[in-house]
Order: structure tokens, then sequence, then C-alpha cells
């Protein structure tokens, strides 16, 4: 058992462990809305403190240590992630109730790739630029931001910690962490995992808490980045933050936000069908519909839609809802009943306010011993219009809106008709439209016959109202955790 990891649940910091705190949340299992644990927020002294350390460390981390030390300190964190995978993968079912096979098959493989992946990308975009001025050379050094604040979503709570820490630490920065106040178990395990690489104490603090802790930990006047995954009403909040101009200082900090998305999944008719069925239901039921970039206005050609809903509502059928623990289940429960109740909500708005044709699901479900949980049938609304509350706003559940098209140039205008921009994917089997699609459309990552692949290499971002700044890939990270600085030589 990790040392932090026992009920109450404390912020991980270079200080001894604190229960003085003075607001605490019960966490409740989402498969039987029973307690299961609780966590004790952050303490502004705590706070206070963190920063101090944070700063200490970071000095000491990128003066004392070349980036070759730091490249092996952070894949000595890589091989103990895989020593104690198992416990991640517990971790991660008990606190966000996705299913054990889905995270074994994607996090665990995932995070222990990226860990590996970003020791190495420093050291191998370290040796610079140069460039001959007439009499004189230049050359340009990369230099860490410094200290730096990330903040994570529910839905991924160890993917988030990793993608944000694991570039920021191995280009020589700091980090304090604030997971979400569903799912911290993660993040605290990570931070062991660091020190016991051998990280000084106090580079990567987890800090407990939900929203205001969030807010006092962006508008420190230390931080230089700030890294974000959630909510694009909490994004607007802090990118207006990052301006700080106060009386007593002014400076503009870095950001990267990762918001929501309404993203189109585009089925042509020459795609393969039961490709495309199987891509919708990725791109919608997958991590309980829990994802940003979950493909949820679905666009059929009109040649296709009844066979297509009709395969889709078939194969829908036979996935297994029940318990995150087994590994048949397919789909679990929403994370909190807030959340559920939230997906009720729309179903009843797409049903009564939009008069969408609901041909499936939309129900809370009382499984067997299971009653009390969170648990929903998927819904999927037919004869949808672009004009829908449920077509345009971002329902974080199992939700999706499937509507026809008759030309490529009418199903581009609409996927584009959004203030979104995160995702989009393309069934066909003409490559040339493919491409030609994908070009025109406005989202940071498109996927062609396939849905939600993020792999580590490329740039992860999205466009419009669902964010700025990339997090993934080694250029994107190198210009992300670093900036520049040009330096001149005058050889005469």
């Amino acid at each position: 058992m990790a040392k932090r990891l026992i009920s109450p649940l404390t912020s991980f910091t270079k200080a001894r462990p604190s229960h003085n705190a003075e607001k605490r949340l019960k966490l409740f299992n989402a498969t039987t809305n029973q307690i299961r644990e609780e966590i004790l927020f952050a303490t502004d002294s705590q706070i206070q403190q963190s920063f101090q350390d944070a700063h200490k460390a970071q000095q000491e981390w990128y003066h004392n240590h070349t980036p070759q030390q730091r490249e092996q300190i952070i894949l000595k964190a890589s091989i103990l992630f895989n020593k104690r995978a198992e416990e991640f993968l517990h971790n991660e079912v008990k606190d966000t109730a996705r299913t054990i096979s889905e995270i074994r098959d994607y996090d665990i493989p995932s995070a222990s790739r990226a860990l590996s992946y970003y020791a190495h990308v420093p050291t191998i975009l370290s040796s610079g630029t140069y460039h001959k001025v007439d009499h004189s050379f230049a050359h340009v050094i990369r230099e860490p931001i410094g200290l730096s604040v990330g903040i994570g979503a529910f839905n991924y709570p160890l993917m988030n910690a990793v993608l944000k820490s694991a570039p920021a630490l191995s280009f020589g920065n700091t980090m304090i962490y604030k997971p979400s106040e569903l799912t911290p178990r993660n993040a605290l395990l990570l931070a062991e995992i660091y020190e016991e690489a051998g990280v000084p104490s106090g580079l990567f603090q987890v800090l407990l808490g939900d929203g205001s802790i969030g807010e006092k930990l962006v508008s420190h006047d230390k931080v230089g980045k700030i890294s974000f995954t959630g909510s694009l009403e909490v994004g607007k909040k802090i990118y207006l933050a990052a301006a700080r101009m106060t009386n007593e200082k002014e400076q503009f900090t870095k950001v990267t936000l990762e918001l929501g998305g309404k993203s189109a999944l585009i089925i042509h008719e020459d795609a393969d069908l039961d490709n495309a069925v199987n891509g919708a239901i990725m791109a919608n039921w997958y991590s309980n519909g829990q994802v940003c970039s979950n493909g949820t206005r679905v666009f059929v050609h009109e040649t296709i839609y009844e066979e297509f809903l009709e395969r889709l509502i078939k194969e829908t059928d036979k996935l297994k809802i029940g318990d995150p623990m087994s590994e048949d289940t397919v789909i679990g429960p929403m994370i909190s009943e807030k959340q559920m109740n939230r997906v009720l909500e729309y179903v009843r708005i797409g049903q009564f306010e939009d008069n969408a044709n609901l041909v499936y699901g939309g129900q809370k479900l009382r499984l067997e011993g299971l009653q009390d949980g969170f648990f929903l049938s998927p819904a999927i609304f037919a004869d949808c219009h672009d004009d829908m509350t449920i077509t345009r706003e971002e329902v974080f559940g199992m939700l999706m809106s499937v509507m026809k098209f008759s030309s490529d140039d009418e199903v581009l205008q609409r996927s584009n008709n959004s203030s979104f921009g995160l995702g989009a994917g393309i069934y066909t089997n003409d490559l040339q439209r493919a491409y030609r699609m994908a070009s025109k459309i406005e989202a940071g990552n498109v996927w062609i016959n396939t849905y939600n692949l993020a792999p580590q290499e490329l740039p992860w971002g999205g466009k419009k109202l669902s964010g700025i700044g990339k997090e993934s890939g080694a250029h994107a990270a190198m210009e992300e955790w670093t900036t520049a600085k040009s330096v001149y030589t005058n050889i005469d």
C-alpha cells in the first residue's frame, strides 16, 4: 500500500502530511453509491510552502543535474511505474469507474511509454540550432520555464498527471499538480514514484482540493506555466488569470488549455459499415462516454442511414453494462451522481425540448446487486438537427446525436458549424476524399477510418474553444515547456 493512499487522503508535499485541513470531501463508489474514502483539502499554508519548496527544488534539478542525469531519473521512474502497474490499475478503476480491461489495455501501457518517451526527448533535442551571421554565429538555448501548475480532469487522471509532469520535469521544470478532487489516487502514487526515482523532494507536489484550490494555484505570482485539462468555463477563467496585471506585479503566464469538444463523426456511403459502427461505438461509449474528443455528432450519408442505425442499435445492445472490475464489462457507471443527472437532463432536453427521436436507451439502470450505482444505458437520438441543444452542447456522457447528410460540401459546413474544434472522424474507402475533407475540417485531431488514437509522438490539442497549445509530441513538448534564448557571438 502506498504511503499516502490511506483514507483520509492528504496532499503530497515536501512537508509531512497534515491532517489539519479546514475542508474535507467524501468520495463515493460510483458502482454502489457508498462512501469509499475522504480527502483533505490543501491549506493556505501548505500552498505557500509548496511554492517555496518547488522553487528550490527546480533550481537544484536544473542547475545541479545534467540533461542526461535527468533522463536517467525519469527512466527509473518508468521502471518503478511498471513494477507497480497493478496498483496504478486498481487505483484508476476505483477512482474513475472505467472498466479494468480498458485501463489495462490503454492507460497503463500509455503511461509507461510516456514516461520513457519524454525522458529521452530533451537529450535528443538539446543540441540547439546554429546559424552563421556575417562574421559571427548564433545558437539557440532551450531553458525551462521554471515553476508550473498542472490541473487534471476526472476522466483520465493517470494520463493527465503523466502527460503533464513527464515532459515538464524532463525539460528541467518543477510542477505543483492538482488532480480532480474525484480522482486523486494515482497522482499521489506518481509523486511517490518520482521521489523514489531520485527527483529532488518538492519537484513534483500534489495538492488536493476542488476548484477553489486550483484558483489559488493559478493566481500565484511565481507560476510560469499553467497546464489545464477540464471544462471550457474554468479554462476561460484561467486564460484571463494568466495575464496578471496588478499593482504589485505585471506578467504574462504561459498556458496550455485542453477543454471541451463536440466532435463530428462523418460516415460516407462507401464506408465499411461494420468498421463505421464500431467506430461510432468507440467514439461515444468508450470510457462511459466521458471523453472530451468523443464524436457525438454522427453524420451518416442518407443512402445508408437506416442500415447504420439498425446495426448501431444492435451492436450497442450487446455491450455489457456492469461492475467495472469485471473483465467482461464494457460500460461502467458514470463517475458521480451529479454527472449521471447531467446526462439524464440532456436526455430530457433531447426528448421534450429538441423533440429529437430517442431510439435507444437514455435511462437510469438499477442493476442486480448494484441498484444504487450511477449506471445509464447509452442514449441514441436519431433524426437530429444542427440547432438542437443536444447537438450543440457538450454532454460529457453517453448521448449520441445521429443526423443525415447528402453531400461532402454540406457535411463539411455542418461539421465545422461548432464552437469547438478538438476532433473529427471520417469513414470512407476513398482516401482522396478523406484527405481532402481532413484538410478542411476545423479540428486539432482528425481520424480516418478509426477514432480516438492518441500516440505520444503526435501533438494533441484543439482549435476554437477546445483550447490552445499542444502537449504531446517531442517538438510540441519542447515548445510548451521551455523558452528559447538566442545567443550571438562575434568571432572577429
